[in-house]
């Protein structure tokens, strides 16, 4: 959390300033610094989770070091967030977060998302709400650049076993996932993009932050996976065979 604080106190002027001068050599040079200033607290958070909490990392594959990809995962955790950001920030883009509208209210949290500038969806389930929801994601695609990653969860929400039993999942360690937004992502980025599919493997542990922030569990396994975009003929068919493929992998596991 200090880490945190320290990072949204330096990001908040820079991202005043891009405001307020919306000249392009100006919002180079911004940028610059919030990629500087963000890889460098992806460290200390990388460096405090492995080195003095002394959580061990088995990661299986790399992710590409691809300017813009799009960065697919399951979500089980807030613990997921540095894990994916060990993976794909510490060697590579920064990672941008499709988020919640309320989240933005969260101190220190909700302020990185507004100085980033995330993509901020309602999530609602009136048809009003997913209709914003896709034209926000539409925006995003048609906008994203060389200027990060994009990361999707598509189940949506935290996996927990109540929310598996009440969709009726076919996954014992998944929820369904949505197809929707990735779908949008797909039809207005490069096909050419690179997808990064990363499963984190919590082991028998039933993660919360809390917990992990105290080292348990000892060892968490990260699965890396690589596709691109214009492979997703049938988005909601290929995100299903590969939720089967991660269902594997931590079923496998344990």
């Amino acid at each position: 959390m200090l880490n945190l604080l320290i990072g949204v106190g330096l990001l908040i002027p820079v991202a005043i300033i891009n405001l307020l001068i919306p000249v392009p050599m100006v919002s180079k040079v911004c940028f610059f610094f919030v990629k500087v200033l963000y890889r460098w607290c992806v460290l200390v958070d990388s460096f405090w989770m492995k080195r003095v909490v002394g959580i061990e990392l088995e990661v299986v594959g790399e992710a590409e070091s691809h300017p813009s990809p799009v960065v697919i995962c399951n979500h089980q955790s807030w613990f997921d967030i540095p894990l994916i950001q060990e993976v794909v920030a510490s060697r590579g883009p920064i990672v941008k977060f499709l988020v919640k509208e309320e989240l933005v209210w969260v101190p220190i949290i909700g302020w990185i998302c507004l100085s980033l500038n995330f993509p901020r969806l309602k999530r609602g389930k009136k048809s009003g709400d997913r209709k914003s929801d896709f034209s926000i994601i539409e925006k995003t695609s048609k906008s994203h650049g060389n200027d990060g990653a994009l990361l999707v969860f598509p189940e949506g929400t935290r996996f927990t076993n109540t929310k598996r039993l009440d969709q009726k999942s076919p996954y014992k360690n998944l929820l369904k996932p949505r197809a929707g937004g990735l779908n949008v992502i797909k039809n207005n980025m490069d096909p050419n993009t690179p997808l990064v599919d990363i499963t984190i493997d919590y082991g028998d542990s039933r993660p919360n932050i809390w917990k992990c922030l105290h080292g348990n569990p000892a060892k968490i396994k990260i699965t890396v996976a690589h596709f691109k975009l214009a492979e997703l003929s049938s988005t909601e068919d290929w995100l299903n065979n590969r939720w089967y493929e991660k269902d594997k992998i931590l079923t496998d596991a344990k």
